[in-house]
């Protein structure tokens, strides 16, 4: 768990660049193998706790695209795929044979995509076999990197687009960013994170009403934990506006939405502490505070007609050299040259073409039927997993898990849709989010624990025999009376303290 853990917090840290080969993302896949190597481990050991299996063949055949694609084929087999006409005819040009080549256009590049699998897979393969504290643990240490960045993207608008707090040379300079270098994916981060912590939130906040409703008074602590989680919450809608995403604040209201969903499931609001009231009570400061700092950046942002920038025309391109590249795809990572090859004069001169700006084209320009396979494998299980954990019902001790667990669903389902407009699954940060919620939405292998009450160890002293007691003393009910010739004092008797009295009875009087 504390690897897993360190390298949650990592790739918070390291891993927000857009683009495969910076030093700080090698840092994190370097930081990520022994973990990798460890669930490895684990997952051999006879006896383990074991991922479901579909998820594992799940992680092999995304793992295996690449690696096929990197193959060398002989020059019969490679030059008969589509979109390999330009690689022919300049050997041909050049006098050259046809040399063995793999699927990909760009080998290197699916070389840089293979490896920034590495965390994704580390994480997943060993937060799907911790068990339910460790779960929650790693949770907690995922708000708290996330707590960190918020502040630091505070900062950085504080500071200006000077700021030495952002770290990337081509970034959003006059927006919140924290360890990221594009707005957009900092703002996922953000609404990922409203989600977890309202889990967490709604979870205090229930313990906190039952507690209130029996009087009782040990509930400091979790007085404590909801006015963390309400105080988490407040910054990380606040930050969503200093972010100024139009798709992060979109989203943020569908994440808000699905946090009163969180707070209502299961739980009638009887009593005038409730989960919901409670979230409503910190939206509600967050967005007045939000307003106030934000609101004309905010409004500046949708001036601008969202179809006027280049999403358009990179889809429509990236849409005709997908078709060109069927059934395999051009390789994983290739997107920049072979978009290169079919975008027109006048889209080149209007911005430079980094990615599709939806993942959906860009994975099947990469990867093909394959990678559509895949993706739609993955939306069926997802659908059907959201359907299954908002119908069960808590079991006792388990309340949190399963908060958490519908959390991730709509973490793993907003992050997909803002794929369709972006591209925040190739930044090492989100994909490690998202890996950790993937493995949130499987069921632990372990039992819930039983809620601790005040008679939290009646269990333990029932499981113990006990001795039988000793009886009590035959006491007499009254003192009896001192048979002795020359009376006395009382108050030297050995009686029991209820039968003291403040004046002593009368001595027997003799005839």
């Amino acid at each position: 768990m504390p690897l897993c853990a360190l390298v949650m917090a990592g790739a918070i840290a390291l891993g927000g660049g857009t683009r495969a080969g910076f030093l700080s993302d090698v840092v994190l896949q370097l930081l990520a193998i022994p973990l990798l190597l460890t669930a490895l481990w684990s997952l051999s050991a006879e006896g383990s706790a074991r991922a479901p299996r579909g998820a594992l063949l799940f992680c092999l055949a995304l793992t295996a695209v690449p690696l096929a694609q990197l193959v060398p084929m002989p020059p019969p087999l490679w030059s008969a795929l589509p979109g390999r006409e330009i690689v022919t005819d300049s050997l041909s040009l050049a006098g050259q044979p046809l040399p063995w080549r793999p699927i990909s256009m760009a080998p290197h590049a699916t070389w840089l995509s293979l490896a920034s699998l590495v965390v994704p897979l580390a994480i997943f393969l060993a937060a799907v076999q911790l068990p339910r504290r460790a779960r929650r643990t790693v949770s907690l240490v995922l708000l708290g990197a996330g707590a960190v960045s918020v502040f630091l993207g505070l900062l950085q608008v504080a500071q200006g687009p000077q700021s030495p707090l952002r770290f990337f040379a081509f970034t959003n300079p006059s927006e919140a960013v924290g360890f990221f270098a594009n707005r957009n994916h900092f703002a996922a981060l953000l609404y990922s994170l409203t989600l977890l912590a309202a889990a967490w939130t709604v979870h205090a906040g229930t313990l906190a009403a039952a507690q209130s409703t029996r009087r009782r008074h040990d509930d400091g602590p979790l007085i404590l934990a909801l006015i963390a989680g309400l105080a988490v919450m407040l910054a990380l809608v606040a930050a969503q506006m200093m972010a100024r995403s139009r798709a992060g604040l979109g989203l943020a209201i569908v994440a808000l939405i699905g946090v009163f969903a969180l707070a209502l499931r299961d739980r009638p609001g009887q009593g005038r502490l409730t989960p919901g009231r409670l979230l409503a009570g910190a939206v509600g400061v967050a967005l007045v505070f939000g307003v106030q700092f934000a609101l004309y950046r905010v409004l500046d942002r949708f001036t601008a007609d969202p179809l006027s920038d280049a999403r358009i025309p990179f889809a429509r391109t990236t849409f005709e050299a997908a078709m060109a590249h069927m059934p395999l795809g051009s390789g994983m990572g290739t997107f920049v040259p072979v978009y290169a090859l079919f975008e027109k004069p006048q889209d080149a001169l209007t911005v430079f073409a980094n990615r599709a700006h939806n993942d959906v084209l860009e994975v099947w320009l990469e990867a093909g039927i394959p990678a559509l396979l895949l993706t739609t494998l993955f939306c069926g299980w997802l659908v059907a997993r959201g359907v299954a954990l908002w119908r069960a019902r808590p079991q006792p001790g388990g309340e949190i898990d399963l908060l958490l667990a519908r959390a991730a669903v709509l973490v793993l389902a907003l992050i997909g849709a803002h794929s369709l407009v972006d591209y925040p699954l190739r930044t090492g940060a989100m994909m490690a989010v998202f890996a950790f919620a993937a493995a949130l939405a499987f069921e632990p292998q372990d039992a819930p624990e039983p809620r601790r009450t005040r008679g939290r160890h009646a269990e333990m002293r029932a499981a113990v025999p006990q001795a039988a007691p000793a009886p009590m003393p035959d006491w007499p009910r009254q003192p009896p009376e001192r048979r002795q010739q020359g009376g006395g004092d009382w108050s030297d008797m050995d009686w029991p303290e209820a039968w003291r009295s403040s004046k002593p009875p009368k001595p027997p009087q003799r005839n």
